[in-house]
């Protein structure tokens, strides 16, 4: 069988998805050993894919090569995606395509499975959730929801990294339970942390919380700020990592105007290599989100040792289960006085590095792409 996966949001550089499609496509070309497979990437994307087929493609001189590239110059979003991506993909005569996110074009006719992460934009709207001007927006809103309904109505499977993704497309979307499949995410169990000396590098002092993620509005950041002011403790920084945008830029103006300029440190993008030795040198890692639909970020910080504190929302007890102190992400008061718990109970800080070590070891990527490989097998 030859299986298309669309990869052109592969790589760290891309937040969860980015990473979710790089470690499918990473192990799945580890484990199958029967089927064929044709990776669609942005131009710029070759040859970080590219690095992976020397590393992937030792066979048999009997035997097929395994994977090949395709370089597409189709951004996500745009109409040009919905117009000629699926002539593209026809083209490389797919048995099964895996869309990796829930923008399928409507004009591809083809056999599907799609993964939906999440339906945080089905409810986080408005002027504070994007960069156009109103009318366009509600135009790209509508546009959404159609591509987004249409990419569930016609795929023969529907891959969620969690029950709650599940339960939420379920009440949304009346869809029968055994069309839609459960794959948990992973993380990286043998990454290390390097040398300290990169604290160094982004002008990090330590004691310091960190947060890593996108900082989007439902990321909630604004509610951790205003609760690191009211505990009040000027020994102690907050770290943000996140790529540079708009949304970046909004927040660093809401951190001059509200006086956090002095324990709030934005260090913009960070590799994957360094970013774990952030996570190692942490006091903990604090997720304030108001929605997610995994929770990845939290993993790799229990992964290298990092304790988690984090909302107290469903998908997040699913997934971290005891591993974490749980705050109430709209009370800045509450956020206060669960870091200052944290903060004042060594017994408590161990007790949840411990745990959140035990329960990172049981995501494996591996299992993930195993998982979605039976999906396909199936349809």
């Amino acid at each position: 069988m030859k299986i298309g996966i669309d990869c052109r949001l592969y790589g760290p550089k891309h937040t969860g998805l980015g990473r979710y499609t790089q470690n499918l496509v990473e192990n799945l070309l580890k484990i199958d050993k029967e089927n064929e497979y044709a990776l669609f990437v942005k131009d710029e994307k070759t040859e970080e894919i590219g690095n992976l087929k020397i590393k992937y493609s030792f066979h048999p001189p009997n035997r097929r090569i395994k994977f090949q590239i395709i370089a597409v110059d189709i951004p996500h979003y745009s109409l040009k995606e919905q117009t000629l991506f699926p002539s593209v993909i026809n083209k490389e005569k797919v048995d099964l395509m895996h869309f990796t996110h829930f923008n399928v074009p409507v004009f591809y006719h083809g056999k599907y499975v799609v993964t939906i992460h999440d339906l945080i934009k089905h409810f986080s709207k408005g002027a504070s959730t994007t960069t156009k001007n109103p009318l366009i927006y509600r135009l790209k809103y509508l546009g959404y929801k159609f591509v987004f309904g249409q990419a569930i109505k016609r795929a023969e499977k529907i891959i969620v990294p969690s029950q709650f993704v599940m339960e939420e497309l379920i009440k949304q979307y009346k869809i029968a339970k055994n069309k839609i499949v459960v794959t948990y995410e992973g993380v990286d169990k043998n990454k290390k942390p390097g040398d300290n000396a990169i604290l160094k590098k982004y002008k990090i002092t330590k004691p310091y919380l960190l947060y890593v993620g996108n900082v989007y509005p439902h990321k909630n950041i604004e509610k951790l700020i205003e609760a690191i002011k009211i505990l009040n403790q000027p020994l102690i920084t907050l770290v943000v990592v996140c790529a540079r945008n708009v949304f970046s830029e909004r927040l660093k103006k809401i951190i001059t105007q509200s006086g956090a300029e002095s324990f709030v440190k934005m260090a913009g993008y960070v590799p994957d290599d360094e970013l774990a030795v952030l996570f190692w040198e942490a006091e903990a890692f604090v997720f304030p989100t108001l929605s997610e639909g995994f929770g990845l970020p939290g993993l790799e910080a229990m992964a290298l040792g990092c304790p988690v504190i984090c909302s107290d929302i469903p998908v997040l007890r699913e997934v971290y289960q005891e591993a974490a102190l749980y705050f109430d992400p709209v009370n800045p008061a509450d956020i206060a006085e669960k870091i200052k718990l944290f903060l004042s109970d060594k017994t408590l800080r161990e007790k949840l590095k411990n745990l959140g070590s035990e329960l990172a070891g049981k995501y494996s990527w591996s299992r993930m792409a195993k998982e979605t490989l039976s999906v396909y097998q199936s349809v």
